[in-house]
């Protein structure tokens, strides 16, 4: 009998260290975010215009919202692993977070969805890192958020070290394909493609990375067809379309830049951005256009006061209607320099979204990291911004206002207080102030607008 148990115990701890030789390592993390905002003359139909009788000073609002997002990390080595991150927020209104009130969580249609799901593995022998699947992309930007592209996307993004200083990064996106399938009319030309490389120079005291990106879209990616599947109207694809609805024929979109950053100067920090864009449209349709930014910031023991500033081409009065904004991927890039018209410090708090610095040149004096007291942080920014977009040009006529589309006779002042305290190590607070002063032109626009106001009450718990 104890022979028969030695040989069974010795059995099970092969049977067991077999297992544990091709075991896979689960890890789980995730941030769980809860914001309460106020906001006034933002969440309304009218997009910051002054309001008629009998609705004047009644466009105030407040919204409690949440957004879950848990990552699932499957590492079976240090050359294998995966990641799906679930995502528990609405729907089209808000695809990032759920509103409370309205169906979010738990209601019938509202699925939890995986907003990441993506394979990590290295080519055997090398160094070379391959990403599979659907990932967080950025072209590189480093003074702003990238006017480009800083999306999650599918695709396939390849990441090989050339040296210690080079590196090199290759990819292929897919931001929009439809579905083919047994039964399905299917709609020719209607996916857009990315093909993306980046070289990083780094070494002691400074970055650079040179970059180029070319995009094809087709005639009908983003279109519209009604209830029984027939043809309304045609797509905008990438942020490509010059002064016209829509495109008849397929575009090849291209982006060439040059980014970087010196520190070799410690405590001081300088970054540059250059970039170009264009497409091969017809008239009325075609664009080109430019952007360049540059930064500055001194790290001290209290405080990193920063200034910064970017200008984007814009379109002008050319009767043959050609565009001269930046092109962007569209709805995909994430341009920071205000959080309460731009793309920055969201905390479940929607802004108007213009994503791009298109059409706009501008310059920002801050300080951030500011802490005199432990867990404590503070960041307050000022910012200046004025269109580049003439004012008689054709794109003033297809706008539906200086939200998104600001000419020469348009500007406004942006002021962001943002306040972070940490309640434990893995929750923290952030109060959100954010103000807008606008001075739009009545004579462009054909009516006044109003300054916009909102406060964020944000807390986020990271684990």
């Amino acid at each position: 009998m104890k022979k028969l148990l030695t040989l069974l115990l010795a059995a099970g701890m092969v049977v067991s260290a077999a297992n544990g030789a091709s075991a896979v390592e689960m890890k789980v993390s995730g941030e769980w975010m809860a914001s309460f905002t106020f906001a006034d003359n933002m969440y309304n139909a009218y997009g910051g215009k002054e309001h008629p009788a009998p609705l004047e000073g009644s466009d105030g609002s407040f919204k409690a919202a949440q957004r879950i997002r848990i990552n699932f990390d499957m590492v079976a080595s240090e050359y294998l692993s995966g990641r799906v991150q679930l995502q528990v927020a609405s729907g089209a209104d808000a695809p990032n977070w759920y509103e409370w009130g309205t169906k979010g969580a738990g209601d019938p249609g509202y699925e939890v969805t995986a907003r990441l799901a993506y394979l990590d593995w290295m080519i055997p022998t090398t160094d070379v890192l391959v990403r599979m699947g659907r990932q967080s992309v950025a072209m590189p930007s480093y003074t702003f958020g990238s006017s480009v592209l800083d999306d999650v996307i599918d695709g396939v993004v390849v990441n090989a070290p050339i040296t210690d200083m080079v590196g090199v990064t290759v990819g292929w996106l897919r931001p929009v394909g439809e579905m083919q399938g047994w039964g399905r009319d299917h709609h020719a030309h209607s996916n857009i493609d990315l093909a993306f490389l980046s070289v990083d120079v780094a070494a002691d005291g400074f970055k650079v990375t040179p970059w180029g990106m070319v995009g094809f879209g087709g005639s009908r990616a983003g279109a519209e067809y009604d209830k029984d599947g027939k043809f309304v109207a045609y797509g905008s694809g990438f942020d490509m379309v010059g002064n016209g609805t829509g495109k008849e024929e397929n575009v090849t979109a291209y982006w060439v830049g040059i980014g970087g950053e010196l520190t070799l100067f410690d405590p001081f920090k300088f970054t540059a951005d250059f970039m170009y864009s264009g497409n091969d449209a017809d008239k009325g349709l075609k664009r080109s256009g430019w952007y360049a930014a540059l930064g500055a910031e001194m790290k001290t023991a209290y405080a990193t006061p920063f200034l910064r500033g970017w200008y984007a081409s814009g379109d002008d009065d050319d009767a043959d209607g050609e565009g001269g904004r930046f092109l962007s991927v569209d709805g995909a890039a994430a341009f920071d320099a205000s959080s309460i018209y731009y793309d920055a410090y969201g905390l479940l708090a929607a802004t108007p979204d213009v994503c791009s610095a298109a059409g706009t040149w501008g310059v920002q004096l801050g300080v951030k990291e500011v802490s005199f007291i432990e867990d404590l942080s503070h960041m307050l920014s000022v910012t200046y911004f004025q269109g580049t977009n003439d004012d008689k040009s054709l794109g003033v006529q297809s706008a539906s206002g200086p939200i998104g589309y600001m000419t020469t006779e348009d500007s406004a002042v942006s002021i962001d207080f943002l306040n972070s305290y940490k309640l434990y190590e893995n929750l923290t607070a952030n109060i959100l102030l954010a103000y807008l002063i606008t001075d739009f032109d009545k004579n462009v626009w054909g009516q006044d607008y109003d300054n916009i106001f909102r406060g964020t009450l944000n807390f986020t718990y990271a684990f």
